[in-house]
C-alpha cells in the first residue's frame, strides 16, 4: 500500500478520501506540508507538497519550487483529488540515466544537468544550450544525440563562427552547380548530411541575419533550399544550437532574430559554470591527468603524476576559472608538461597567474578594500554596516517569501530568536532599519 507522509494539521474529511484510494499515512513517500496561512514552511523535505488554507503569493509560490515543492494546492473545491493526483503521480519512478563515460558528475550541479539533458534527449524539439564558454555544451549536445533516437544516424558539429559569413549559407544549405562563381558541382550542404540525425550548431549568434531567417524557415516548416534552386526538399533532423552569450541583449540590438530564439528555446539547457560544481573538481583532475597521459604516451614513460595534494587542491577551488573546464584543462596540461619529478601535483605546480585571482576576501567582506577605504578616509564603518544588514535581510525576505522566521534562519540568526517567536529577530533589524 502506497503511503505519504502529513506535516501539519490533517484535515479529517480528506483521510477517508485517502484510505478509499489506497493511501495511507506512514514514514516514507511523498511529504505533504499543510499550512492555514499562505506563510511559507520551514524545514521542508526534497519533494513535497504544499497544501494551503489559503491563495498563497507568486513570490511564495516561487520559492516553495525553489525548495523542491512539485505543486501548490490551495484548499479549494477539488483540491482533494487535486492532491490524489500529485500522489499518484509520485510513484512513477524516474528513469535510470546511463551516466557517460567521460562526464563526471558528482556535484548537485552536473547531476542536474544531466536530468535535464537526458528528458530533453527523449524529444525532437530544438535545444538551446546556453552557459559561460568552457562548460563543456559540445559535449552535452552529443549526450542529446547519444541518448536519442536519432542516435544511430550522423551527428553534424558545425562551428558558425569558423565559417565566413558569405560561405555560411551554401555550407550550410548546399547549392547547385553554377549557383554563383566557383559552384563547379552540385552540393547538398551539411544539414542535407544530418538526415535523421542531429545539427549542433555551435555559436548561433555568430548567424548573419538573412541566414537565421532561412534557419527559421527550417524549424517551422522543415524544408531546406539550396542555392540557386527554387525547390524546397523536406528533412528530418534534430537542431541543437548553443551560445555563450546572451541572446536577449542581442535581439534588443537588432543582431539576432526574436522569432528565430524562440523557435531554438523550446528546450533550453543552461550548463553550470565550474564554480557551481566544485564537487567535480578533484575527479576533474584525475580525468584530466589520465586524458593528457593518453594524448602524450611518451610523457606517461618518463613520469605519471597520479594524485593532486589538498593545498594545491584548495588553490584550484579557490580560482573563479572564468574559462570553466577548458581553463582547467589547459592548467593541468601546462602543470604536467612542466613536471619534472614526483607523483603528486604540488602548488609550486600551478602557474602563478591563478594566485593573482584567487578570492582573498573575508565573507562577503573584500579586505583589500576596507584596507583602502580606511588608508584613505572614506570609510563610514556605521554607514557600511547598515547597508550590509539591508542588503541581507532584503535578500533572505525575498527568498523567504516574507517569512521572517525562515529568513531569521537564512541569516543564521534563528537562534537569537525565542522559541515562540523564531522571527523576532528579523522583525526587530526591519524595525531599526525602517523596512516594512
Amino acid at each position: 500500500m502506497p503511503t505519504f507522509t502529513w506535516k501539519g494539521d490533517f484535515p479529517r474529511a480528506v483521510g477517508p478520501l485517502l484510505a478509499a484510494k489506497g493511501w495511507q499515512q506512514g514514514p516514507s513517500g511523498l511529504t505533504v506540508v499543510r499550512t492555514p496561512k499562505a506563510e511559507l514552511p520551514t524545514g521542508t523535505p526534497a519533494q513535497w507538497v504544499w497544501v494551503c488554507g489559503e491563495k498563497p503569493s507568486t513570490l511564495a509560490m516561487q520559492a516553495a519550487v525553489d525548495r523542491g515543492a512539485i505543486d501548490v494546492v490551495v484548499q479549494v473545491t477539488g483540491w482533494e483529488a487535486r492532491l490524489l493526483a500529485r500522489l499518484d503521480e509520485s510513484l512513477v519512478s524516474a528513469p535510470e540515466i546511463p551516466l557517460p563515460r567521460d562526464f563526471v558528475a558528482e556535484s548537485a550541479a552536473a547531476k542536474g544537468l544531466l536530468r535535464k539533458l537526458y528528458e530533453a534527449a527523449q524529444t525532437s524539439m530544438p535545444v538551446l544550450l546556453t552557459g559561460e564558454t568552457g562548460t563543456g555544451k559540445e559535449l552535452a549536445s552529443r549526450l542529446l544525440h547519444q541518448w536519442s533516437p536519432r542516435r544511430a544516424r550522423t551527428f553534424v558539429p558545425i562551428n558558425c563562427a569558423a565559417i565566413p559569413n558569405e560561405l555560411m549559407e551554401g555550407e550550410l544549405f548546399g547549392y547547385v552547380r553554377g549557383a554563383f562563381s566557383g559552384a563547379t558541382r552540385d552540393y547538398d550542404g551539411q544539414l542535407a548530411a544530418a538526415s535523421g540525425g542531429t545539427v549542433f550548431l555551435d555559436e548561433i549568434d555568430d548567424t548573419p541575419l538573412v541566414l537565421q531567417n532561412k534557419l527559421l524557415r527550417v524549424l517551422e516548416d522543415r524544408v531546406i533550399s539550396r542555392l540557386g534552386e527554387s525547390t524546397w526538399t523536406k528533412v528530418d533532423f534534430r537542431i541543437v544550437a548553443a551560445t555563450n552569450r546572451d541572446l536577449k541583449a542581442l535581439i534588443a540590438k537588432g543582431q539576432f532574430g526574436d522569432d528565430l530564439f524562440e523557435r531554438l528555446a523550446t528546450v533550453q539547457v543552461v550548463l553550470p559554470a565550474l564554480r557551481e560544481r566544485l564537487d567535480d573538481l578533484p575527479t576533474l583532475v584525475l580525468q584530466l591527468f589520465a586524458r593528457y597521459y593518453a594524448e602524450d604516451p611518451v610523457a606517461a614513460k618518463r613520469l605519471r603524476v597520479a594524485e593532486v595534494t589538498p593545498e594545491a587542491l584548495e588553490v584550484l577551488r579557490a580560482y573563479p576559472w572564468p574559462g570553466n573546464i577548458r581553463e582547467l584543462r589547459n592548467v593541468i596540461f601546462g602543470a604536467l608538461v612542466a613536471k619534472r619529478a614526483g607523483t603528486a601535483l604540488l602548488v609550486s605546480d600551478l602557474p602563478r597567474r591563478l594566485w593573482a585571482k584567487v578570492d582573498r576576501s573575508e565573507g562577503l567582506v573584500d579586505a583589500a578594500a576596507v584596507t583602502a577605504r580606511v588608508v584613505g578616509g572614506s570609510m563610514n564603518l556605521k554607514a557600511e554596516l547598515e547597508r550590509l544588514e539591508r542588503l541581507a535581510l532584503t535578500a533572505a525576505l525575498q527568498h523567504a517569501a516574507g517569512n521572517a522566521a525562515e529568513a531569521a534562519r537564512l541569516l543564521g540568526e534563528v537562534g537569537r530568536g525565542t522559541a515562540r517567536d523564531p522571527g523576532g529577530t528579523v522583525r526587530t533589524m526591519m524595525k531599526r532599519l525602517g523596512m516594512k
